[in-house]
Protein backbone atom coordinates (compact mmCIF):
# COMPACT_ATOMS: atom_id res chain seq x y z
CA UNK A 1 0.00 0.00 0.00
CA UNK A 2 2.82 2.40 0.77
CA UNK A 3 4.38 1.65 -2.64
CA UNK A 4 1.22 2.73 -4.47
CA UNK A 5 1.15 6.03 -2.60
CA UNK A 6 4.79 6.76 -3.45
CA UNK A 7 4.24 6.12 -7.16
CA UNK A 8 1.37 8.59 -7.45
CA UNK A 9 3.11 11.51 -5.76
CA UNK A 10 5.67 13.48 -7.74
CA UNK A 11 9.22 13.19 -6.52
CA UNK A 12 11.47 16.09 -5.62
CA UNK A 13 13.28 15.87 -8.95
CA UNK A 14 10.01 15.97 -10.90
CA UNK A 15 8.87 19.03 -8.98
CA UNK A 16 12.19 20.78 -9.63
CA UNK A 17 11.96 19.95 -13.33
CA UNK A 18 8.42 21.38 -13.47
CA UNK A 19 9.56 24.53 -11.66
CA UNK A 20 12.47 25.01 -14.08
CA UNK A 21 10.16 24.55 -17.07
CA UNK A 22 7.66 27.03 -15.63
CA UNK A 23 10.40 29.57 -14.94
CA UNK A 24 11.80 29.15 -18.45
CA UNK A 25 8.34 29.59 -19.93
CA UNK A 26 7.69 32.72 -17.88
CA UNK A 27 11.08 34.19 -18.79
CA UNK A 28 10.53 33.46 -22.47
CA UNK A 29 7.06 35.01 -22.43
CA UNK A 30 8.36 38.11 -20.59
CA UNK A 31 11.18 38.57 -23.11
CA UNK A 32 8.81 38.19 -26.05
CA UNK A 33 6.35 40.66 -24.53
CA UNK A 34 9.15 43.15 -23.90
CA UNK A 35 10.46 42.90 -27.45
CA UNK A 36 6.99 43.38 -28.94
CA UNK A 37 6.36 46.34 -26.61
CA UNK A 38 9.59 48.02 -27.73
CA UNK A 39 8.71 47.45 -31.40
CA UNK A 40 5.25 48.93 -30.89
CA UNK A 41 6.67 51.94 -29.05
CA UNK A 42 9.20 52.55 -31.82
CA UNK A 43 6.42 52.24 -34.37
CA UNK A 44 4.17 54.67 -32.50
CA UNK A 45 6.76 57.24 -31.42
CA UNK A 46 9.49 57.14 -34.08
CA UNK A 47 8.40 55.60 -37.38
CA UNK A 48 5.84 52.97 -38.27
CA UNK A 49 8.10 51.41 -40.89
CA UNK A 50 10.95 51.10 -38.39
CA UNK A 51 8.65 49.44 -35.85
CA UNK A 52 7.32 47.03 -38.48
CA UNK A 53 10.80 46.08 -39.64
CA UNK A 54 11.96 45.66 -36.05
CA UNK A 55 9.02 43.33 -35.43
CA UNK A 56 9.94 41.37 -38.58
CA UNK A 57 13.52 41.08 -37.36
CA UNK A 58 12.26 39.94 -33.98
CA UNK A 59 10.22 37.20 -35.65
CA UNK A 60 13.31 36.02 -37.53
CA UNK A 61 15.31 36.15 -34.30
CA UNK A 62 12.63 34.19 -32.49
CA UNK A 63 12.71 31.54 -35.20
CA UNK A 64 16.49 31.27 -34.86
CA UNK A 65 16.29 31.00 -31.08
CA UNK A 66 13.48 28.43 -31.26
CA UNK A 67 15.59 26.39 -33.66
CA UNK A 68 18.73 26.55 -31.51
CA UNK A 69 17.41 26.05 -27.98
CA UNK A 70 16.46 22.65 -26.59
CA UNK A 71 12.78 21.96 -25.93
CA UNK A 72 12.93 22.36 -22.13
CA UNK A 73 14.49 25.82 -22.27
CA UNK A 74 12.06 27.58 -24.57
CA UNK A 75 8.34 28.19 -24.27
CA UNK A 76 6.72 25.65 -26.56
CA UNK A 77 3.15 24.62 -27.19
CA UNK A 78 3.49 23.24 -30.71
CA UNK A 79 6.18 21.28 -32.49
CA UNK A 80 9.40 23.15 -33.23
CA UNK A 81 8.98 22.89 -37.02
CA UNK A 82 5.54 24.52 -36.85
CA UNK A 83 6.78 27.34 -34.60
CA UNK A 84 9.78 28.09 -36.80
CA UNK A 85 7.70 28.00 -40.00
CA UNK A 86 5.09 30.34 -38.54
CA UNK A 87 7.67 32.80 -37.25
CA UNK A 88 9.55 32.87 -40.56
CA UNK A 89 6.29 33.39 -42.46
CA UNK A 90 5.28 36.16 -40.04
CA UNK A 91 8.69 37.80 -40.44
CA UNK A 92 8.54 37.66 -44.23
CA UNK A 93 5.02 39.08 -44.28
CA UNK A 94 5.95 41.95 -41.96
CA UNK A 95 9.15 42.71 -43.87
CA UNK A 96 7.33 42.82 -47.21
CA UNK A 97 4.56 45.00 -45.78
CA UNK A 98 7.02 47.25 -44.02
CA UNK A 99 9.03 47.80 -47.18
CA UNK A 100 6.17 48.16 -49.68
CA UNK A 101 3.20 49.80 -47.96
CA UNK A 102 3.40 53.61 -47.67
CA UNK A 103 2.78 54.48 -44.05
CA UNK A 104 2.52 58.26 -44.35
Amino acid sequence: MADEHEDTEPGVEEIRAQDNTTQASLATAAIALGVVAVCVLVGALVDAQAGTLMLAGSAFGGAAVRTALPAGVSFSVRRRAIDVTLMIGFGIALAVLGLTVPLD
